[in-house]
């Protein structure tokens, strides 16, 4: 998968979270950022991710494209592909095991884009959940001191085999609000949570359709 969605304002964030019972601590509501919606984030875009700290979660925006904290020459020194992190491999990759250890996050997103069928360019199709339920993708964030950019956070998102779905050979760790302060729990074991894979709880339709007609 290549793309995502994420359309959700600050107070809806916010929102989903109380109802989980975390916190979104900073920023606070009267500072709120303007989010403007991101009908589709592509890698390097910056998105918001959330991510654990003492009293709560903390809304931030990141560069979708992991550089590891051991990378300390300039941010198109970074070669790798690292937009995603592979489940099955995510404990041992050299670029993905210290924030797996220490770092986890959530992507804030309703949605994925895939590709499929002929033609140039391929239909766009939109994957969510069937009931609309609120999601997030499973994520890794890191931070590295650059030689052009100075300090800078980056994010990286899990994917496992797409399942019943046959849309790409992967497709992201959906995480449920139930299992959102789980993840974001460094000492909660959550080897469960990397192999479930979506089936028929999400629906497929043509991008366009969610768009207004934009490709």
């Amino acid at each position: 998968m290549c793309t995502y969605r994420r359309t959700k304002g600050f107070d809806q964030v916010c929102e989903e979270f109380y109802e989980t019972r975390i916190p979104v601590r900073f920023p606070e509501r009267h500072q709120a950022p303007n989010l403007e919606p991101q009908p589709e984030v592509r890698p390097t875009n910056r998105a918001v991710v959330l991510r654990a700290q003492e009293d709560g979660v903390a809304l931030t925006w990141m560069r979708w494209g992991l550089i590891p904290f051991f990378h300390k020459g300039p941010v198109s020194g970074w070669k790798a592909a690292t937009f995603n992190a592979r489940a099955e491999g995510v404990k041992t990759a050299p670029s993905f095991r210290d924030a797996f250890k220490r770092r986890r996050c959530l992507i804030a997103a309703e949605g994925w884009v895939e590709w499929k069928g002929e033609g140039k360019p391929k239909p766009k199709f939109y994957v969510a959940p069937r009931d609309g339920a609120p999601i997030c993708f499973a994520g890794l964030w890191d931070r590295a001191r650059t030689q052009d950019a100075g300090e800078i956070e980056s994010f990286t998102m899990v994917t496992q085999p797409p399942g019943a779905l046959s849309l790409h050979d992967r497709a992201p760790v959906v995480l449920r609000q139930e299992d959102w302060a789980r993840w974001l729990d460094l000492e909660a074991p959550v080897d469960d949570l990397l192999t479930t894979e979506p089936a028929d709880l999400y629906s497929i339709r043509p991008f366009h359709e969610v768009t207004g007609g934009l490709l």
